[in-house]
């Protein structure tokens, strides 16, 4: 299931088999969140989630679906009330698909029913997290292949919000086809920045969402040992795709979720990213910028720049 680089720390978490969240829950108690918050990934060999998977192997969908989810409606009834009546809402995304059928109203409820166990089973994984707060849970039913190594960036590597930054990420990805999904993790970001000191700009802001997109523009990752991974139908892995890098090799049919809470919810509030940073950038030799917006501006259009930088100092290297 796993090749291990020597070169790379082992951040992996592998759980033993169990039939349900509360066995789980019992057998690993808080070490799952403990695991986490270091920037590890937890490996769940079976989600205990019941739906039917026959189903949605079959189901087709445009690739522009590649990522809907919840935040896009999906999980709400097909139905609304008007007046005495009860229609199929036109506005759904699985009735604009798939047309006033039982196809979207078997879709909706799976999806639903998914879910809800899903959301369950997360409050026993993570039972300090009181504050889990849901941010999209979405169903990837499309192919995906050598997706590149990566940090997760959001709203195109814009400084965090002050709220933003008091929430701990939860992210997690379930294979719900019949082949293993196929990953790659590399270092997290405590390591990249110092495989990437003399290479990236010296003056870093400490904001996650900033430095995550200057190094995804840098194409650093591109550079860096990895790890493989294989999860199987039906397993899980956790990872907080911010602190660590990593890429889809080949997959087809996944859900994956975001979550957040309270950094006060933490095992270890002191290890919440956004805190982290600054020590970070210091601990691999950068200065902390003091503007992060300057800095997102700055490098918001940069594409290909790591290799723009390494062929201009082969240009300018004596002969």
């Amino acid at each position: 299931m796993i090749e291990r680089n020597p070169q790379v720390r082992d951040h992996f978490l592998v759980l033993d088999r169990h039939e349900s969240f509360g066995d789980y829950a019992r057998a690993y108690g808080d070490a799952i969140a403990e695991h986490y918050e270091s920037n590890g990934v937890v490996v769940v060999p079976f989600m205990p989630i019941a739906f039917d998977r026959e189903f949605f192997r079959e189901l087709e969908v445009p690739p522009e679906w590649k990522k809907v989810g919840t935040a896009d409606g999906i999980e709400r009834p097909v139905f609304e009330r008007r007046g005495r009546q009860l229609v199929f809402a036109d506005d759904h995304p699985l009735v604009l698909r798939f047309g006033q059928s039982a196809v979207a109203v078997y879709a909706q409820e799976q999806i639903a029913s998914f879910n809800a166990q899903l959301r369950h089973g997360l409050g026993q994984l993570f039972p300090r997290y009181f504050s889990l707060r849901e941010g999209n849970v979405t169903w990837r039913l499309t192919e995906t292949v050598a997706e590149g190594m990566h940090f997760d960036v959001f709203q195109r590597g814009a400084p965090l919000s002050p709220a933003h930054k008091t929430l701990h990420r939860v992210k997690f990805f379930i294979n719900i086809d019949d082949e293993p999904r196929r990953w790659r993790t590399s270092c997290d970001m405590p390591a990249a920045l110092v495989a990437g000191r003399g290479l990236l700009p010296g003056d870093l802001p400490d904001d996650v969402n900033v430095v995550c997109d200057v190094i995804d523009k840098f194409g650093l990752l591109k550079t860096l040992p990895a790890h493989s991974l294989a999860y199987p139908t039906m397993s899980a892995v956790f990872a907080n795709g911010e602190t660590l890098a990593h890429e889809v090799v080949y997959g087809r049919r996944v859900v994956a979720g975001e979550f957040t809470c309270l950094e006060s919810d933490m095992l270890a509030p002191d290890k919440i990213s956004h805190r982290c940073m600054p020590g970070w950038l210091r601990d691999a030799g950068y200065r902390v910028a003091p503007d992060a917006t300057a800095i997102a501006l700055k490098y918001a259009h940069m594409k290909g720049s790591y290799a723009l930088l390494q062929e201009a100092r082969s240009n300018a290297a004596p002969a």
